[in-house]
């Protein structure tokens, strides 16, 4: 009897394991499903989580990568706007946008949609290549480039494309980018031409900021020298002034101004110990042995 009872428990619990694994499904976090009815489409863009469903073939599940997915192709020929070839490789990065679109226009399948979407990338790569000049694509200057703007064209012309599929384009870019054999030279001499003439516009812009700093050192100089100039008038009248008030008082008494150079040339003869054979009547000496007259002493 226990036995029996054991029996029916662990088949009840295989039947109902069965029945839920029969009567739903599971979507994980990476994954987005759409559920048909009788092969028509039903519930679309299911997300994370367990839905019940009926078993086949009232309801069909199919569950697709949500994840976004990486594409990219061989080096391919595309000609400029000036017909100039040019190899490009091109990378496309996208993701299910919508779930029902993207089962009706491949039946689920990545590798088709790959497929799909390498013609539409392509078709507007060569399309968007076509507007540029080659040296927008292949130059020395940082100023020509157009690189970002070409990315941005060709996602907004495949984005369009694919809306419709059923999926979202999230970058465009350019991994790569080639020159033909048939114009390596050519290129090359062009990338040198403008590099010189891009020395040159730097030296030019040198020798203006140089002579630009130097008009401005010449002019700083100038008025330093005018201030200098200015205060050496300055001192020269006031050093006039006072000596005009000296003078005044020499023409009063000569005699004393006589005396006072003579004493002042005797201080600066005798300032270290000298020997000197001189006439002593000589000036300024005979301020030693002269006694001072007239205004000269008083």
């Amino acid at each position: 009897m226990q036995k029996n009872y054991i029996t029916l428990t662990v088949g009840t619990l295989l039947v109902i394991i069965f029945g839920f694994m029969l009567f739903t499904f599971q979507v994980r976090e990476t994954e987005v499903a759409i559920k048909t009815r009788f092969g028509k489409a039903g519930e679309a863009n299911l997300g994370p989580g367990f839905h019940f469903r009926l078993p086949w073939p009232v309801h069909d599940v199919h569950i697709f990568d949500n994840r976004i997915q990486s594409s990219e192709w061989t080096f391919e020929e595309t000609g400029t706007k000036e017909g100039k070839p040019i190899l490009i490789k091109v990378f496309v990065t996208w993701k299910i946008s919508d779930a029902l679109k993207f089962f009706n226009s491949f039946s689920g399948d990545l590798a088709k949609a790959n497929v799909v979407l390498e013609g539409k990338v392509r078709s507007a790569q060569n399309a968007v290549i076509g507007k540029y000049a080659f040296n927008n694509l292949v130059t020395t200057n940082a100023k020509d480039l157009k690189l970002d703007a070409i990315e941005v064209d060709m996602k907004e012309r495949v984005g369009a494309d694919s809306a419709d599929n059923g999926i979202e384009i999230i970058m465009v870019g350019i991994k790569r980018l080639g020159i033909p054999e048939s114009v390596t030279s050519a290129v090359f001499e062009r990338m040198k031409a403008e590099r010189q003439a891009r020395i040159q516009e730097i030296e030019a812009e040198g020798e203006r900021q140089a002579k630009t700093i130097k008009a401005e050192a010449d002019l700083e100089a100038n008025k330093i020298l005018a201030q200098a100039r200015a205060q050496a008038i300055q001192i020269s009248g006031e050093a006039e002034a006072k000596a005009a008030k000296y003078y005044e008082v020499f023409k009063q008494n000569p005699e004393l101004a006589n005396f006072l150079f003579n004493r002042k040339a005797l201080e600066g003869l005798l300032k270290e110990n000298s020997t000197l054979i001189l006439d002593s009547n000589t000036p300024p000496f005979n301020l030693l042995t002269q006694p001072s007259t007239g205004k000269a002493a008083e």
